[in-house]
């Protein structure tokens, strides 16, 4: 069987590790965790779903790459699914950034066992890396990635101490800030229209509140403009 996984999950599987077993939650198809197994970075695979369609569907990708004994499909919520020691890499990618957290602490006792965690939220990146760097972990390494024209961010964290992130370093992204990458400045743009656009909704409000809130928004797009002039 040969798997494709795109732009976006091919990234994302360029920074799993060789390791004995992974966790991909959310895997939906399993089409990461199979081609881990089929291409021989990983020995074992655990596909979490929440739901049993398509928990279905990656025990149908594992029948029929003949990885009923290395690719185990699992149902249940989160990293509710796994046992503490069990896999030392978690990857959760394509959902939003506050869904990654409720799943980062959905059984915490797994947590201390992790050596790596490979995350690609949707949106609400800066969510993810506030967690993070309040929870013990390091950001080592970050990336772009564009698949039908929307542009993906990917965080890498490991266990480890970090300082406190600015607003613009959570927003952003620490290392995409230090190295910024092919699609960066398309990146920072995306956040720029993001504000603009509630910024022209709450122009014609006279509220102290909402007028506070603009200027908050107008020096965000400001921050963000100095990024990419």
């Amino acid at each position: 069987m040969q798997i494709n996984l795109g732009l976006r999950l091919q990234r994302v599987a360029d920074f799993v590790p060789e390791t004995t077993c992974i966790a991909d939650i959310g895997s939906d198809h399993g089409y990461l965790a199979a081609w881990l197994l089929l291409t021989g970075r990983v020995q074992h695979t655990i596909a979490g779903e929440l739901n049993r369609d398509p928990a279905e569907r990656a025990r149908l990708t594992a029948c029929a790459a003949g990885l009923e004994e290395k690719m185990l499909v699992r149902e249940g919520a989160g990293l509710s699914v796994l046992q503490p020691g069990e896999v030392d890499t978690v990857v959760i990618a394509g959902m939003g950034g506050a869904t990654i957290v409720q799943i980062l602490e959905s059984n915490p006792s797994v947590l201390p066992d992790l050596r790596r965690l490979v995350l690609q939220p949707n949106i609400g990146g800066a969510q993810v890396r506030h967690w993070l760097s309040e929870h013990g972990w390091a950001i080592i390494d970050e990336a772009l990635v564009a698949e039908n024209s929307i542009i993906y961010e990917i965080i890498v964290a490991e266990p480890g101490e970090m300082q406190q992130l600015t607003a613009l370093q959570a927003e952003i992204g620490p290392m995409l800030l230090d190295r910024k990458p092919e699609h960066f400045s398309a990146r920072v743009q995306a956040a720029i229209d993001a504000r603009q656009y509630v910024v022209a909704q709450l122009v014609r409000s006279t509220n102290a509140a909402v007028a506070s809130k603009r200027e908050q928004l107008m020096q965000q797009i400001s921050d963000l403009e100095s990024l990419i002039e």
